[in-house]
């Protein structure tokens, strides 16, 4: 009866002294979070107490998870709630309350989707797992981890990698893979070295540990007694109650009885005071049969009835179907929200559609409607063109009528110059024989001036109407004389050969020779179109 009363002081003794020195840790944050303002930083300390108080007291990690979660809707902190959610199904699994921390889990794990927080998602991942670890679902919890890592691997995410090897290693090792299962511990051993992870390096000494004690293998106790003296270095009153449960399940293996009540009763006090019920259940179920073994059969039946008693508490087949409702209701809602998504991308595609059809009937409108305005457009120019013509050859027709005027004028002004000249010669034997030279000398000067006056202005006034007509002219033919060039004026302007008879002097059939030899240079000797028609195309 002693070395058990020894025992229970000396772990009471253990667990006043390490939670005395976790909790320094505890209220040390906890005095930072008084000065902190009521923002993320605040959220985000509020969590880690949370997380930290994990060694401490179960209990604690309600009060300091609901304040974060209370602060984070308030300044609408995703993040902050997610992990919030986490924290508090972590308290309820430590209660074993599997269904209500999964649904926390599931609540989590929505929200890290939604704000695509890989590292979020991952550790969402890892929380299912552990809960179908204890649930002894070990395939849906190697899927969960294998999803988990498989996140760690994309990031390089170094910590968790070693995590999640040693969790696959212990889902392996269930599974029987026991080959698999040491492949993977001794991957997450080497990184927790690397990283220097004392927490996780002893875990992984516990794990290695129980796979040898599983096999047979010698070295299983050197492992657990790595694991526990990590554990106290660490003040990890959960490890050293799991390293002392680890120790006392080899001495059962050894049919060393006593040695094994001796840890598995240190281990069962420290696990109940920080409340962690799945590991009571275990150290009361082997400490049922190390009594049983030692024909201590009131004892055997006390932790017997404990175990009993803890396996109803925590439901374990209960627990297992509500989850399974609980998984598949947040596959509904995952379901729910692809078939959104993807009906939001059908009325996006529809709308891009329609909105496309919409655009390209305005275009066409647009395009018929510059048509339009380019026809209106071409048709006013038409008609502005022809009115310009119109005009041209209003402008042309006056010049015509100008300068046929002018030529007649200056036919008339020919012929009274003429008879003018005819009526001094007749009457010039009338005046005195001392005037008669002088009435010869102003017949000279008149008969000398006609011609070449009327013929120079009326060059000059032609040339103001029909400017570019000699150019014509020399293109069709380029050896014209001039007065042959004189002689297609007047056939342009319709003259008659008396008309041109009278400007120029010239006889009829002068001018009659003249005309043919034009047909000829202009090559129209064989056309059958007038001399005046070709020159007035011109």
């Amino acid at each position: 009866m002693k070395k058990p009363l020894f025992l229970l002081i000396f772990s009471l003794i253990l667990v006043v002294g390490v939670s005395a020195q976790n909790q320094k840790h505890i209220d040390s944050l906890i005095v930072k979070l008084a000065t902190t303002e009521n923002d993320t930083s605040k959220v985000n300390l509020l969590n880690k107490i949370a997380t930290d108080v994990f060694f401490v007291n179960y209990e604690m990690i309600l009060e300091y998870a609901g304040k974060a979660l209370e602060l984070s809707k308030d300044i609408r902190y995703k993040k902050g709630i997610a992990e919030a959610y986490n924290n508090i199904g972590i308290y309820y699994r430590s209660k074993g309350v599997y269904d209500l921390a999964i649904d926390y889990f599931f609540n989590s794990l929505e929200i890290m989707e939604e704000i695509n927080d890989k590292s979020g998602i991952a550790r969402c991942y890892n929380l299912f797992g552990i809960i179908y670890y204890y649930l002894h679902n070990y395939n849906f919890s190697l899927d969960y981890y294998n999803k988990a890592l498989e996140i760690n691997l994309e990031q390089n995410d170094k910590k968790w990698i070693a995590g999640n090897y040693n969790n696959v290693g212990m889902i392996y090792e269930k599974l029987g893979e026991y080959g698999l299962a040491l492949e993977y511990y001794f991957k997450s051993l080497e990184a927790n070295i690397e990283l220097n992870n004392k927490n996780w390096i002893a875990n992984n000494y516990g794990n290695i540990g129980s796979l040898y004690l599983e096999t047979g293998n010698p070295k299983s106790l050197e492992y657990f007694q790595k694991r526990l003296q990590l554990n106290t270095e660490l003040n990890d009153l959960s490890g050293i109650a799991q390293s002392n449960y680890l120790i006392g399940r080899y001495y059962t293996s050894q049919d060393q009885l006593d040695s094994a009540i001796n840890y598995l009763r240190l281990g069962y006090v420290l696990a109940d005071s920080i409340g962690n019920l799945y590991l009571i259940n275990n150290i009361a179920k082997e400490l049922s049969e190390a009594y049983a073994g030692t024909a201590n059969y009131k004892e055997a039946l006390s932790f017997h009835e404990l175990h009993n008693q803890l396996n109803d508490s925590l439901y374990f087949e209960d627990n297992a179907k509500k989850i399974t409702r609980l998984e598949l209701q947040y596959k509904f809602r995952k379901d729910e929200q692809l078939n959104e998504i993807k009906l939001q991308k059908t009325r996006l595609i529809r709308t891009s559609i329609a909105t496309t059809l919409v655009m390209v009937f305005l275009l066409i409108l647009l395009f018929i409607a510059r048509q339009r305005e380019n026809i209106k457009q071409n048709k006013l120019e038409e008609k502005k063109l022809n009115l310009e013509n119109e005009l041209l050859k209003a402008e042309l027709k006056h010049k015509d009528k100008t300068f046929e005027d002018n030529v007649k004028y200056l036919m008339l002004k020919n012929d009274l110059i003429t008879k003018v000249s005819e009526r001094l010669i007749k009457e010039k034997p009338l005046f005195r024989k001392e005037n008669q030279k002088i009435i010869e000398g102003i017949i000279i000067d008149l008969q000398s001036s006609k011609d070449d006056e009327i013929l120079q202005e009326f060059e000059v006034r032609f040339n103001q109407a029909y400017a570019g007509f000699v150019e014509q002219l020399n293109k069709c033919s380029d050896d014209l004389t001039p007065n042959e060039k004189k002689l297609c004026t007047f056939i342009k302007l319709k003259m008659s050969t008396k008309e041109i008879s009278s400007l120029t002097g010239q006889s009829i059939s002068s001018i009659e020779t003249a005309r043919t030899r034009l047909r000829k240079k202009l090559n129209l000797q064989e056309k059958e179109i007038s001399l005046h028609t070709f020159l007035e195309n011109l």
